[in-house]
């Protein structure tokens, strides 16, 4: 039986082994108790609540002119009028929702503990399970197993054939994936599942999904079967993937913990690692126009490229608090928002940047600007409603039924 958690944390990511201090930083983690009529999480309805725009909530994204949220508790809420009043989505699960997009107004996927995939056709009216933590760890397993055979075979070859380089780095390729073998074979044993984080679809048949520990899985169905995909990715100490962004087409980015940064110029088909300004943890990159990327994380850090990665150089943010979520303005103004109420503008395509905290607005993990001109920003509180200078719209916002 797996242990529920209530993960008043990572938002956005999950530290590793769910506990480190990022969770503390932000707003904590707390084991639930396992009553004795438990119910799998996987297979549980999330319960209907008014209270649902007030709880914790880890991101928001647009479905044409409707806004999505998803968060604890499988909620998932949607706004017709720019933030104001949410109605409560039906969904299948009562596991932590991490991460949700769309491809169109009507077509899009929320991801999350579990490592559970949830579709809607309808807007994010309703929901239904694609993927979840058991088919996960069955995959993940049999691509365990592929890849220690595939360094056996090639250790076999260098000894007979290979230089001394060779021969080490296939000895060290096969104790990675041994390593990896056989943690899969205790999560697949065990049933231990692992949160997906973040995702990213190209149109409604092709995208991907990333998560905790190197997770990485494909779609090519509109998520009716995936592909394991995470040997494609050079991450060999299988760190954290926390979010995924496109540049274009065939060029995109990923960030995860410790420093890792990560481009694919193949439209996904192979990850390289690029060389990282900072060893910390980064939870959000995005693309501006002129070719620029901001990666963000840790203790306020913020890197800088404009060359595809090819090289970073770390902003000054003034300040030290964790930023978690970002939107931009046309491509040349972003917004960053993180713990204590953190609020970032970059102007300049991001070489210059204010920082504001108001007390009294609560830790964030996502934002988005509105046809308006404001931006509405979730986080620890649920939804809150800010101006174009991070002031807090003195509005009310309420959920309703229906």
């Amino acid at each position: 039986m797996r242990t529920l958690f209530s993960v008043h944390a990572v938002l956005r990511s999950a530290g590793r082994y769910l506990s480190a201090s990022i969770l503390a930083s932000v707003v904590g983690l707390t084991a639930t108790t396992v009553h004795a009529q438990w119910q799998d999480p996987l297979d549980t309805p999330a319960m209907s609540t008014l209270k649902a725009h007030k709880s914790l909530l880890l991101d928001v994204t647009s479905a044409g002119e409707r806004l999505v949220a998803v968060g604890e508790r499988g909620h998932i809420i949607f706004s017709n009028d720019e933030g104001r009043t949410w109605r409560q989505a039906k969904t299948p699960v009562i596991t932590t929702l991490t991460a949700v997009y769309f491809v169109n107004e009507n077509t899009g996927w929320a991801v999350g503990h579990d490592a559970v995939v949830l579709n809607t056709q309808d807007g994010g009216l309703t929901w239904v399970k694609q993927f979840d933590g058991f088919k996960a760890n069955e995959m993940v397993l049999n691509s365990a197993k592929q890849t220690k055979e595939l360094y056996e075979s090639e250790l076999s070859k260098a000894m007979v054939l290979g230089s001394d380089a060779r021969i080490s780095l296939a000895e060290e390729n096969l104790e990675n994936a041994t390593y990896a073998l056989e943690d899969a074979q205790i999560d697949f044993e065990e049933k231990s599942t692992k949160p997906l984080l973040d995702l990213w679809f190209k149109n409604v048949k092709e995208g991907f999904v990333i998560g905790a520990y190197g997770m990485m899985f494909k779609t090519i169905d509109g998520g009716n079967s995936w592909l394991a995909w995470a040997t494609r990715v050079e991450n060999p100490d299988r760190f954290h993937l926390n979010s995924i962004t496109k540049i274009d087409d065939q060029r995109l980015m990923m960030v995860g913990e410790a420093g890792l940064m990560l481009r694919t110029q193949d439209g996904g088909e192979t990850w390289n690692q690029m060389l990282s300004p900072y060893d910390g943890s980064f939870f959000g990159v995005m693309n501006l126009s002129n070719n620029v990327q901001l990666a963000f994380g840790l203790r306020g850090n913020l890197a800088r490229s404009d060359n595809f990665g090819l090289s970073w150089r770390l902003e000054d943010t003034n300040t030290q608090q964790t930023l978690m979520g970002a939107t931009d303005h046309l491509g040349r103004i972003a917004y960053i928002v993180g713990n204590g109420g953190v609020f970032l503008k970059g102007i300049d395509s991001g070489r210059k940047w204010e920082s504001q905290t108001r007390t009294g607005r609560s830790s964030a993990s996502s934002i988005i600007e509105t046809s308006s001109g404001d931006f509405v920003m979730v986080g620890e509180n649920g939804v809150e409603i800010l101006d174009k200078t991070g002031e807090r719209l003195s509005v009310e916002i309420k959920s309703i039924e229906g």
